[in-house]
Formats: C-alpha cells, structure tokens, sequence
C-alpha cells in the first residue's frame, strides 16, 4: 500500500453534499487550513467586501462628503474606514443612502473582524504535539524473539503524562467469498502505556505466533497490500491538554534485520551522558 494513498484517498461525494458540507464544516476547514492559507483568505474576503461597498457608495456619487474626486478609489478607502472602524474624519457620509450602507458595513466589520479574531484564536489555542517518530520500522530479534521495532521521541523540552501508544495493522484481503475488504488488526505491544514520555521511547510488537504478521514471510508481506498505523495519544503537562500523532508504516519503511543506533552519547568534554534525538532514524545492518 502505498503511504501517500493511504494517507489521503479520494472520496467521490455529490456536489450538494459538497455544497452543504462547506457550510456545516466551516470551523473545522478554517482550523485545518495552513497559516498561509487562512491569511491570504482573510485578505481576499477583506477586499472583496470593501470592493462591494466601494462599488455601492459609488452608485451616488454625493452619498460620500470630502471626496477630492480621484474616482472610485476614494469610495474603496472610505469603504476600508469603516469596515476596520478607523474614521479619520476627513470623509463622511452626508446622505440617507450613505448612512444606511455605513450602518451596514458597520455590522459586516464587528461581525467580521469578532469572527477572525475568534478563528485565529483558535487555531493558536489548538495543542499540538511534537512527537517525532522513526522514518523505518526494524525487524530483529528482542529477547530472544522476533520483534517489529519503532521508536519515537518527545521534541519538546517537556513531558507527555500518561502517553499511550496503539499500532494497528490495516491490510487488504479477499475473503472467502470473494469479496475485497480492508481488515484492521489490534497489534499486540511489549508496552503500550508509560507514565510519562519525556525522552524517547521504543515501541516492541513481538512477532510471535498471535501477531498476524507473523503467519506472512517476507516475500508475502512485499506482495501485500497493507500499512501500520501507530498512534500516540497523552497529556501535555504544559497546557493540559490531550495532544496526539500518528505515522504510517508501509512495507518499503520496514528494514529487516537491521537495529537501531543506540541514542545515549558521552559527553567529550567530561560531563553528563545525553540523547542525541538526531540519531533517531539511523539503523545497522545485523548482518554486518
């Protein structure tokens, strides 16, 4: 299975549910949306609604008192007084037209700028986690028995109190019947629970004979359509709040007979021992 697919795989929906989605969605598209994203949107709708009201103020061209006849400009910056409720004093409206478009881009500007304001709020409130995981999955032998062997670390100068940590094996079958299913498999771990993580932490599914990997050789396992999925969930002891991440596993990620690089380093100049987190990808060939 190929990571990039399973990660985002394509739903074909109707374009009313489409239509209605983005509506009923909208908190959740804003959130999502990346940084750049929700800025350039911002601009885009700030200029599009102060075009609009630009363009209406111009329809009467006296609506608008202190205009210095520099065309439809002048009503676009009128517009973006008082959408921003900024009111310099140097134009104002001067009939009953202008008065009721000013009141209703007056409404359009607390709602408006309320409504960023709370989105971007939001989004900074959001915990998110810095949980670093493995770009390969190891498969050697740990305690005397074959094991799949991750790890992950925490790249805040923190703790994660009661990290859990799940690896789920999703895998394309054709069952009895003929019929294709994906079938989501519970892969037992060595340890799945930990007071707190604050260091790194290697995650051991044992490949005895309950793992349903271990009924796969290797070759089988490369024809295979599957993925590992290993989540991790915790309290950030920071902000207290759940935080969580997740990272796929495909068959290409997984390096048999190969271990980790051990993480602990000496310190050269004398001092404690620490864990260099930059070695956290790095494997050696067993058969070596």
């Amino acid at each position: 299975m190929n990571k990039k697919t399973f990660m985002a795989t394509p739903v074909r929906r109707s374009s009313t549910s489409l239509f209605s989605n983005a509506f009923i969605d909208f908190y959740h598209l804003v959130v999502r949306m990346t940084w750049p994203r929700f800025l350039a949107s911002f601009v885009i709708v700030f200029l599009a609604i102060n075009f609009l009201f630009g363009f209406l103020y111009s329809l009467e061209h006296d609506s608008i008192a202190g205009l210095k006849g520099i065309g439809f400009l002048e009503y676009f910056f009128f517009s973006v007084q008082t959408l921003a409720t900024i009111g310099y004093g140097s134009l104002y409206p001067q009939t009953f037209y202008g008065h009721v478009l000013v009141t209703i881009e007056a409404m359009f500007g607390l709602l408006g700028v309320g409504m960023f304001a709370a989105l971007a709020f939001a989004r900074i409130s959001l915990p998110r986690s810095r949980v670093v995981f493995s770009k390969t999955a190891v498969v050697s032998d740990f305690e005397g028995c074959p094991a799949l062997m991750f790890r992950m670390a925490n790249e805040r100068n923190n703790r994660i109190i009661g990290a859990e940590v799940e690896l789920s094996l999703f895998i394309q079958v054709t069952t009895k019947e003929g019929q294709s299913m994906r079938r989501i498999y519970d892969l037992n771990l060595a340890r799945n629970h930990t007071p707190m993580l604050a260091l790194t932490w290697l995650v051991i599914h044992p490949l005895d004979a309950n793992s349903p990997l271990s009924k796969l050789s290797q070759e089988e396992l490369a024809k295979a359509d599957f993925a590992l999925v290993a989540t991790v969930k915790g309290l950030d002891e920071t902000v207290s709040q759940m935080i969580h991440s997740n990272y796929t596993y495909t068959f290409e990620d997984i390096k048999w007979n190969h271990r980790f690089v051990d993480l602990f380093r000496n310190n050269e100049s004398g001092g404690k021992a620490f864990i260099d987190q930059t070695l956290i990808h790095d494997t050696i060939d067993q058969s070596l």
